[in-house]
């Protein structure tokens, strides 16, 4: 995974309030496990910015 990479949610995480199949995007690479991560809605305001493990992401190809 790297910068700019879209990515899917791959599991919940209601406490942050992410949910599976939501669409971000990386933002930035702290290392090849940890990511900073925006998920944005259909009207492009800003639902979840924050870091994320590898275990909840998968590259949107």
């Amino acid at each position: 995974m790297k910068q700019f990479d879209a990515v899917k949610i791959t599991k919940d995480n209601p406490i942050e309030g992410i949910y599976k199949g939501q669409i971000g995007s990386i933002l930035e690479v702290y290392d090849d496990n940890h990511f900073e991560v925006e998920i944005s809605d259909s009207n492009g305001i800003t639902i979840f910015l924050g870091a994320l493990s590898r275990d909840f992401l998968e590259v949107v190809v």
